[in-house]
């Protein structure tokens, strides 16, 4: 081999000292007509030339050069090249001929194989030399070339169309956590627990910023500071010679991703396109397809550290970013990003408006976004506007909804719910206005615990003020809907119990706010509780003529207790009022799948489980429906079936207690049928335990009295659970001990009372003792028992209502 370097007096890094691929050096050693490495720099490109030709080098001739600066003139290109050439070729120079044709005549006759690597090729002028030099590929089966550039370039694109071509992408040069971590044994830097990972995701990988932060960091060891990259990012940008390219890098790193329309409107127009494609070509820009858009985005570090720098030299362009990717937020309704450019470009008054309107959602659904942006608001202008206090201080405070982003509900605008206390007419000032808002948001979505907070924080601040005043009161109702909804009764009780609920000095606005929730409120406890008193709290549920959340929430319930004291008939009458008012609301929120859910539940109550299962087929499964479709499993006798349906749903963050105890019973009851009599116990006691740490009685309903009666096992502190109105006469219960029994059981119960064990009740049965084993085991375990003499006592309850006879006939 005959190798002709010219490397433009460039110190070459030894390849030790980098994490080079194998199946790289393999890939330039299959020799395709063509091959291109093509990366931003600092992705490693001449060590991975260095590495292949000193491991696997090419047979024949091989003339390596680097392009310099002085090459975007074509005349200096050809020069360069010809220059290379004639150590290597025979043929004489012909003076009187420019240095292109004598390159392309070389190249056309060479007869030997001969590999031209040609680094820096970004640098070469113009799309002339690509034409040409992949005319000569394609016509010389002799030569290969191999080019390394920073950009992509017309050969590589027209290239692939002529000839076989072997690209090398930035993603390929990148470096895994694996070589990461190889790299860094070697500098001496001892990398805790998934610094690797992070630095390879934040920097996507890019070998000479990750070398850069490794080796600053030295070993001292610890977590790893991507600051120390900020120079040799910042000195990138400014080796880009266009200044155009230079500004577009800076300005789309403003946003986190953006589109072609972001990019047109922060660059100008007509070099938009062809700058994003330059960036994304690169392999500095991520590329995905989201709702039939193209957004790109910069790896997380790496932009961060444009942005610093950006901060740093342009302040004031800086915030004109800001306004302009917040204007175009706007108009595409996405408050998130607006409000977090607007505060970055000191646009305060717009930011305070963005709040408002959208506080419901912000302060639920993106409540993380929301802190984020309000940390990045001063002080002193915090404190003049509630709704940024709020989210500085409050929003941080509160607890975290353990829920996934995907798995939280939208809260949608709620202004025509929350008008209802609003400072006009309820006295409120505007930070315990906003936080009412936001506990009445956080009750609709189903994240109790930040209701609380809410409610409890503006119940205080009202308090300093006037301690029975109606803000107060209002606060207070908040307090007890927050545990009412979560199903935490007794804590909901309790608040209602509050001396300020009985006071009777409120305007009639303000009082008859109070009056509506709270009975609404009131009926919710006292159906969870299954009280005496139900019947007259339903009555007091006030009829809205508002159409909005609340009011649904009054037709849930009304719909829910009546069912528990009708039959079908009126089950399928409610269920027809919670399908009307579904209607109301808007689809896919927390109080549409609520209602849902409740349809199901009043015809499974009613004993309709065929119009259940046709109304479920379009109920998405979710926090509030989790138990709907385990009830229907269990109804239908899918015992396997709905107890997987049951476990799985336990382990769905944010449950409600009366969820997660429906969950607890259907799978107890689901084992008990199978006859798993303690997995059974297990998911039942866990059960009775929610039931009495939280007041909650209604869930027990979702179980036969006889399967309860059957798992409390004689303790008469969870029988006591089932109220005594909701318990069946004693001839119901006897034909629902019978009903537990299969026509085997029952047989097998029958022949009991003549033999005394296993062996002759086979015998007299024409059964295998195991069998006849087995059907005892799960008799004594259906009928609460463990004996025979207490079996033979529950066979002569069952024979005097006469039910083993007729099961047998």
């Amino acid at each position: 081999m005959t190798t002709t370097a010219l490397i433009d007096g460039r110190r070459r890094r030894s390849p030790q000292a980098h994490a080079i691929d194998p199946a790289l050096v393999d890939l330039l050693a299959d020799q395709a007509p063509l091959t291109v490495v093509r990366a931003p720099t600092g992705y490693g490109k001449t060590i991975l030339l260095d590495t292949w030709l000193e491991e696997d080098p090419p047979a024949g001739q091989v003339v390596r050069l680097a392009l310099t600066p002085q090459c975007d003139d074509v005349e200096h290109f050809w020069y360069l090249l010809d220059t290379a050439l004639a150590g290597v070729s025979s043929a004489a120079r012909e003076p009187g001929r420019s240095a292109r044709t004598r390159v392309l005549r070389r190249l056309a006759h060479q007869e030997t194989p001969l590999t031209l690597v040609i680094d820096d090729y970004h640098r070469a002028a113009g799309s002339g030399p690509d034409e040409d030099l992949l005319e000569l590929v394609r016509h010389n089966d002799r030569l290969c070339l191999v080019i390394a550039t920073r950009s992509t370039r017309p050969i590589e694109t027209t290239g692939s169309l002529a000839v076989d071509v072997n690209l090398v992408c930035p993603h390929r040069l990148g470096l895994r956590p694996d070589q990461v971590r190889v790299l860094a044994e070697g500098l001496g830097v001892d990398l805790v627990e998934g610094e690797a990972e992070r630095l390879v995701t934040g920097f996507a990988g890019w070998p000479a910023v990750i070398r850069s932060v490794l080796t600053r960091l030295g070993t001292a060891g610890g977590t790893v500071s991507p600051e120390v990259a900020d120079d040799y990012i910042v000195n990138v940008w400014r080796d880009l010679r266009d200044p155009g390219l230079q500004s577009f890098l800076l300005c789309t790193a403003v946003p986190d991703s953006f589109d072609a329309e972001l990019a047109e409107a922060l660059a100008p127009a007509e070099h938009a396109l062809s700058l994003l494609h330059a960036m994304r070509s690169s392999g500095l820009l991520e590329e995905r397809l989201h709702g039939g858009r193209y957004i790109y985005s910069y790896p997380p570090l790496v932009r961060e550290a444009l942005v610093r720098a950006f901060a740093e030299t342009r302040p004031a362009e800086l915030r004109g970013v800001h306004a302009r990717v917040m204007e175009l937020a706007r108009r595409r309704g996405d408050v998130v990003q607006a409000l977090f450019h607007a505060v970055a470009a000191g646009e305060y008054a717009t930011a305070e408006l963005l709040m408002e309107n959208g506080w419901h959602d912000l302060v639920t659904i993106h409540r993380e976004a929301l802190v984020r942006a309000a940390r990045a608001i001063p002080a002193d202008v915090a404190e003049r506007r509630p709704r940024f206090r709020i989210a500085k201080e409050d929003l941080d405070a509160a607890p975290a909804d353990v829920r996934p982003p995907h798995q939280r509900w939208h809260a949608g605008d709620l202004r025509g719910v929350t008008a209802e206390f609003a400072p006009s007419r309820a006295g409120t000032d505007e930070t315990t206005f906003a936080l009412l808002q936001w506990g009445t948001a956080a009750v609709l979505t189903g994240d109790w615990s930040a209701a609380l907070y809410a409610f409890g924080r503006a119940r205080t601040l009202a308090q300093q003020v006037d301690e029975r005043s109606s803000v107060v009161a209002i606060a207070t109702l908040g307090l007890a809907g927050a545990h009412a909804t979560a199903g935490d009764v007794d804590l909901a009780a309790a608040w209602l119990r509050d001396g300020v609920l009985e006071r009777s000095d409120d305007p009639p606005a303000v009082a008859g706010v109070i009056e509506a929730w709270g009975a609404t409120i009131r009926t919710l406890v006292a159906l969870d509780q299954l009280a005496p008193d139900d019947e007259s709290g339903v009555g007091a549920v006030v009829e809205r003529s508002r159409r909005d959340e609340v009011w649904a929430l009054g037709v849930l319930v009304t719909a829910s207790h009546a069912v528990t004291v009708g039959g079908p008939v009126e089950a399928v009458r409610q269920a027809a009022q919670l399908r009307a008012a579904r209607h109301y609301v808007p689809r896919g929120r927390f109080t549409e799948a609520s209602l849902h859910a409740g349809e199901v539940d009043v015809l499974l109550t009613g004993g309709l489980l065929e119009q259940a299962r046709e109304v479920a087929r379009d109920l998405p499964v979710t926090a509030v429906s989790l138990d709907s479709h385990a009830r229907i499993a269990l109804a239908g006798g899918a015992f396997r079936d709905a107890a997987q349906r049951a476990r799985s749903g336990l382990g769905h963050p944010g449950l409600s207690r009366r969820v997660s105890m429906k969950l607890r019973l259907v799978l107890a009851a689901a084992h008990h049928a199978l006859g798993e009599q303690a997995a059974a116990g297990a998911a039942f006691m866990e059960a009775v335990r929610i039931a009495q740490a939280s007041g909650q009685r209604r869930p027990l309903l979702v179980m036969d009295h006889a399967v309860f009666t059957a798992l409390a096992g004689g303790d008469e502190r969870v029988l006591a659970l089932w109220p005594e109105a909701h318990r069946p006469a004693e001839r119901v219960a006897r034909a629902e001990v019978a009903g537990l029994l299969t026509p085997r059981e029952l047989e097998v119960l029958r022949v009991l009372r003549q033999h005394s064990g296993a062996v002759p009740v086979a015998e007299a049965l024409g059964l295998s003792v195991n069998t006849v084993k087995s059907h005892l085991r799960s008799v004594y375990a259906k009928l609460g028992v463990a004996s025979r003499s207490a079996a033979l006592r529950r066979a002569a309850e069952l024979e005097g209502s006469n039910l083993i006879t007729a099961r047998e006939g």
